[in-house]
């Protein structure tokens, strides 16, 4: 004989309830791996673009000027300041850079998230 099974009131509310945490964490999960994944984004394609460029120091401007496009492209709140390219004597061309970016969780929680590109070529 089979038995139907009530979820009262409270199966309902520990559904709900469960339901709204996971859409929490997800919710909280998106918001911060956006700026990572942003990061890791902007770093691939400027190794990319440096990987295209030949290391002459006359085109320094130029290759800051690509990885500053990118980084509009991709939302990336980086500045021409905040970004140094050098040339070594070995031809390697090496990329830093820094930016901070800030995290609001529906204005009940901020967090200041900064980054350090540094990537070589």
């Amino acid at each position: 004989m089979r038995q139907k099974i009530k979820l009262g009131n409270q199966g309902f509310i520990k559904g709900f309830f469960m339901l709204a945490l996971l859409v929490g964490i997800a919710y909280t999960a998106i918001m911060f791996g956006a700026p990572y994944f942003r990061y890791n984004t902007l770093r691939s394609h400027t190794k990319d673009i440096l990987a295209v460029e030949t290391p002459n120091p006359d085109r320094i401007p130029a290759i800051k000027a690509k990885i500053l496009e990118e980084a509009v492209t991709l939302k990336v709140p980086l500045s021409a300041g905040n970004l140094d390219m050098t040339i070594n004597t070995s031809k390697v061309m090496i990329v830093k850079a820094r930016w901070s970016e800030v995290v609001n969780l529906m204005d009940y929680y901020s967090k200041k998230v900064d980054f350090e590109m540094d990537v070589e070529y």
